[in-house]
C-alpha cells in the first residue's frame, strides 16, 4: 500500500548481539509519528502513529528507557512549531550535560528532493504542512515551502547535538541517503558514495573525511547511524498484510525475537551491524501478496565516522522474557558396601529422574473493546483470541496489539501480568471528526460542502461526527459539482479537524440558483 507522499517504517533490529549493561548513564530519544493530516490535499497514514507508540512503549518496558528520556509527539502535537522547539530543547539539554545515546525517529510524510524539476530543501510533513504553499527561492531555482521541516536546518540541528551515540530515523518517502545522509556528513566534514561491495555492503553508504590523508581523529568523534526506510528516488510502504510499515515491521519482529531468546534476567545489546543485517535479510524474504519487501524500496545506512566504527555501536539494550530452566538433577551414583560378606554385583543405579519443566505461571487478561471486537497478536505472534474475551498469559511484560480488520486500525498497549491476577483493560477505539468549509477571504461567507463518510451522506460542514470506529475511512465533500476525496485516519485520543478552503472564481457563464459564482478549494 503506497502512499503518495512517503510512509515506510524504519527501525532498529539485531542479527548480532552482545551482552550488555541495562542502560546507558543518559539516553534521550525524540519520537515523532503522524498519521493525521491537516492538509485536505494529503491522504492520512494508517500506522505512522501506532509504530511509534509501539517503538517508545519497547524502549521504555523492555529496553530501560524513562519515560523522562522521551519526548513523543503524536498526529495533532506534532505541529511544525513543536517539532522545531522539541529538537532546539534536545541540543540545547545536550550542550550541558552529554548525551551517551539519542535517538530521532521521525514516521509520516516526506518530500523528494525536487519538485516539478526544482530542487527543494522542504522535507519532513509535520501536521500542519500545507502543500499548496510552496514558492520560488533565491534565483527562482529553488523551491520553498515554510509549512514543512527543512532539511538543511534539521542537519544544522543534529549537528550541533553533543552526544556520543546518535542514531537517526526516518520513516517517510524519499528519505535516501544520497540526499539528506550526503549533506548531513558534509556538515560534519566527511564525503560520501555508494558502495558496491557486494551484498554484505549494500545500501551502506561509505564516509571518509575530507582532506589529503582521510584520517580520522577518533577521540573526540561522535557515532552517528542515519538510517533511512528508502533510497531518494523511492516512496516508502505500509503493509495492511503486515499491520505496519515495512520498516517498523521489521524492527518488531526481530526485538521480540531477541526478547524471547534471552532469558528474563539478562540483556542483549542490539547493534547498528545486527540491526542492519536483519532488515535487509528481512526485506530479501517476506513477502506481501508474491512480493518481497525489497521490491518497492529498500533501506539505506550511512555510519560516520566509518562503517567499521560504527558497525558495533548500540543501540538499545534488550531485557529477555526466556524462562530460566534450572539445571537437571546429578545422576544418582551406586555405592558399595564398605564390609561385604560376599562380594555381590552392585545394583544397576536407577534412571536419573527427568528434570521438571519449570513452572509457567499465569495471569487472566480481559481486553473491553465495547462493541468494536480485535483479533489479539502477543508479542507480535497472532493468538487466535479475540477482545471482549478472557484469555491467559504468563507472567511479565506483554505488547498486545489490537487489530480491527474491518478498518485497518492497529492499536498497541501494553499490560503486566502477575500469576494469579485477572488483568482487565477498557480501550477506547471510537474518535471523532470534524469537517470545517473556510472562506479564503476575511469577510467572505464559505458555502457549505455536502459531506461523505465512506460513500454515507452524514450532512454539511460545519459539523461534527461522533463515536467513528478507529481506523481508515473515505471523506468525500461536494460543491457545486467538484469533488474533493481523501484517506483520512480516525483516532480516539486525536479528534481530527479537516478544514476546506473555498476560493470563487469568476463564472460568467455560469451561475447557480443562488447567485453565487463557482468555486473551487
Amino acid at each position: 500500500m503506497h502512499r503518495i507522499l512517503g510512509r515506510g517504517a524504519l527501525v532498529l533490529a539485531v542479527l548480532l548481539a552482545a551482552r550488555a549493561p541495562a542502560r546507558a548513564d543518559n539516553n534521550r530519544a525524540l519520537l515523532i509519528g503522524i498519521s493525521q493530516y491537516a492538509d485536505p490535499e494529503m491522504n492520512d497514514l494508517a500506522y505512522a502513529d501506532e509504530d511509534v507508540k509501539t517503538f517508545s512503549s519497547i524502549l521504555h518496558n523492555f529496553a530501560d528507557y524513562d519515560e523522562g528520556d522521551m519526548t513523543v509527539l503524536l498526529n495533532e502535537q506534532a505541529t511544525k512549531q513543536r517539532i522545531a522547539a522539541a529538537i532546539l530543547e534536545q541540543v540545547k539539554a545536550s550542550q550541558k550535560q552529554p548525551v551517551d545515546r539519542f535517538i530521532l525517529m521521525y514516521a509520516g510524510h516526506g518530500l523528494p528532493s525536487s519538485i516539478d524539476t526544482k530542487k527543494t530543501n522542504s522535507f519532513l510533513a509535520p501536521h500542519d504542512a500545507y502543500l499548496n504553499q510552496f514558492f520560488p527561492e533565491g534565483s527562482g531555482e529553488m523551491l520553498g515551502n515554510e509549512t514543512f521541516i527543512n532539511k538543511a536546518w534539521l542537519i544544522r540541528q543534529l549537528s550541533a547535538m553533543n552526544a556520543k551515540n546518535i542514531v537517526i530515523i526516518l520513516d517517510s518517502c524519499y528519505s535516501g541517503a544520497k540526499d539528506f545522509g550526503s549533506l548531513y556528513a558534509d556538515n560534519l566534514g566527511f564525503k560520501t558514495e555508494f558502495t558496491t561491495g557486494g551484498d554484505s555492503k549494500r545500501g551502506i553508504m561509505v564516509v571518509r573525511k575530507k582532506g589529503a590523508d582521510g584520517k580520522v581523529d577518533r577521540s573526540t568523534e561522535r557515532r552517528i547511524a542515519f538510517l533511512a526506510s528508502s533510497r531518494e528516488n523511492q516512496p516508502s510502504a505500509e503493509y495492511k498484510e503486515l499491520r505496519h510499515g515495512a520498516l517498523s515491521y521489521t524492527l518488531f519482529e526481530y526485538l521480540n525475537a531477541i526478547r524471547k531468546e534471552t532469558e528474563e534476567t539478562e540483556h542483549k545489546e542490539v547493534t547498528v551491524e545486527g540491526m542492519y543485517s536483519g532488515i535487509s535479510g528481512l526485506f530479501d524474504t517476506v513477502k506481501v501478496k508474491g512480493e518481497v519487501l525489497s521490491r518497492a524500496h529498500q533501506p539505506v545506512l550511512v555510519a560516520i565516522p566509518s562503517y567499521d566504527d560504527v558497525k558495533g555501536m548500540p543501540f538499545v539494550s534488550m531485557r529477555g522474557i526466556k524462562v530460566h530452566a534450572p539445571p537437571p538433577p546429578e545422576p544418582l551414583i551406586a555405592q558399595a558396601d564398605p564390609a561385604p560378606e560376599a562380594p555381590q554385583a552392585p545394583e544397576p543405579p536407577p534412571p536419573p529422574a527427568p528434570p521438571e519443566p519449570p513452572e509457567t505461571k499465569t495471569g487472566e487478561v480481559y481486553l473491553d473493546t465495547g462493541e468494536d471486537v480485535c483479533e489479539v497478536y502477543v508479542d507480535g505472534v497472532k493468538t487466535g483470541h479475540s477482545s471482549n474475551n478472557a484469555f491467559e498469559l504468563k507472567e511479565g511484560k506483554h505488547l498486545l496489539a489490537l487489530y480491527l480488520s474491518k478498518t485497518n486500525f492497529n492499536h498497541t498497549v501494553l499490560v503486566d501480568v502477575e500469576p494469579g491476577q485477572k488483568n482487565r483493560l477498557e480501550i477506547a477505539l471510537r474518535g471523532r471528526l470534524r469537517v470545517e468549509s473556510r472562506p479564503s477571504r476575511s469577510g467572505e461567507t464559505a458555502p457549505d460542502l455536502d459531506v461523505y463518510l465512506d460513500s454515507r451522506s452524514v450532512g454539511r460542514t460545519d459539523m461534527d461526527l461522533k463515536d467513528i470506529p478507529a481506523g481508515t475511512h473515505s471523506l468525500r465533500v461536494v460543491i457545486n459539482g467538484v469533488t474533493k476525496t481523501r484517506q483520512i485516519e480516525i483516532r480516539p485520543d486525536s479528534p481530527l479537524i479537516v478544514r476546506y478552503k473555498i476560493v470563487r472564481k469568476a463564472a460568467p457563464a455560469r451561475v447557480d440558483d443562488m447567485g453565487k459564482g463557482d468555486v473551487t478549494f
